[in-house]
């Protein structure tokens, strides 16, 4: 062991004091975040550099604090741009698995999105979960603040909705690249229930999950009188429901979404309709086909 030591340039006392001195980090990062989130509640869209100099930690430089701030889901929520103006990559964010992607059954592509919805005044937080090929919502939460703990509540309510243990890297979970989709908790779930994790680099490589809040949030929730938090709680879940059980959609042929899966479950899959996944700036993003298998299914899917 010592020879190891050698080699890495370092000695075994050495080594120990740095582990040491990082689960204390880690210990005195856990003691600041009710400080963090706090100061997150209080200024949803502050950036984590103006925190940083006002909570002045004096255990870690600001790099650390950023590291620390962008993998416990504490990025400000700002509102989506149509238009990209940077190119700016995470450090953490995965790669865009849908381009060319044709479904033709549920579970292949599960899509995560965030939008606001003002109560009194006050911005609360909406995340849903969507099953792309039948566009079925398998998970929701209602939130006051925009941390990943959200996220990770939508998501668990959608693994217990599909009440499958494993899925064998046969199921994608697409999102954008916001911290919450990245936080440590969240990628790990994903990871330990065998789904693949696919990000997007605009709206255009969401835009089925863009249309699902645009339905809830308008069509539902902003016809609701809702003054409380609670009530936005209470009319979410009611509205989920009624999108999923009673609202037809023009491109599942009139079908609510639990009737079309209902209606795939008895149908061949040469014979079901293909879903096409438009992404980077595509004009469509939406084709529902009865083309023949063969000449429809150009993205292929592993060990269906």
């Amino acid at each position: 062991m010592s020879t190891l030591y050698e080699m890495a340039g370092t000695t075994k006392q050495a080594h120990w004091l740095s582990v040491r001195r990082g689960e204390r980090q880690e210990d005195r990062f856990a003691l600041l975040s009710a400080s963090l989130s706090e100061e997150r509640e209080n200024h949803p869209a502050m950036s984590l550099k103006k925190i940083h100099h006002k909570l002045r930690p004096d255990f870690a430089g600001r790099d650390a604090f950023l590291r620390y701030g962008m993998t416990h889901g504490y990025e400000p929520f700002l509102k989506r741009k149509f238009h990209k103006t940077t190119d700016s990559e995470p450090h953490n964010a995965a790669p865009n698995l849908l381009r060319g992607a044709v479904l033709f059954d549920v579970n292949q592509v599960w899509a995560g999105d965030i939008f606001y919805f003002t109560v009194g005044g006050v911005f609360c937080y909406v995340v849903l979960i969507e099953d792309l090929y039948s566009r079925k919502i398998v998970g929701y939460n209602a939130s006051r603040r925009m941390f990943a703990e959200a996220n990770v509540a939508a998501l668990n309510m959608a693994l217990a909705t599909r009440n499958t243990a494993q899925y064998d890297q046969k199921l994608i979970h697409h999102s954008d690249k916001g911290s919450q989709y990245r936080s440590i908790e969240y990628t790990q779930k994903l990871q330990h229930a065998g789904i693949r994790i696919s990000m997007g680099n605009s709206c255009y490589d969401n835009a089925f999950m863009e249309r699902a809040n645009g339905t809830i949030k308008n069509e539902y929730l902003r016809h609701r009188p809702i003054k409380t938090f609670e009530d936005l709680c209470r009319y979410l879940a009611q509205d989920v429901r009624l999108y999923n059980q009673a609202r037809p959609h023009l491109g599942l042929k009139n079908r609510t979404p639990d009737e079309f899966e209902r209606y795939i479950i008895n149908t061949p899959t040469a014979q079901r309709p293909r879903l096409n996944i438009y992404t980077d700036n595509s004009k469509q993003h939406n084709l529902l086909s009865k083309s023949p298998l063969h000449h429809q299914l150009k993205f292929q899917f592993p060990n269906f």
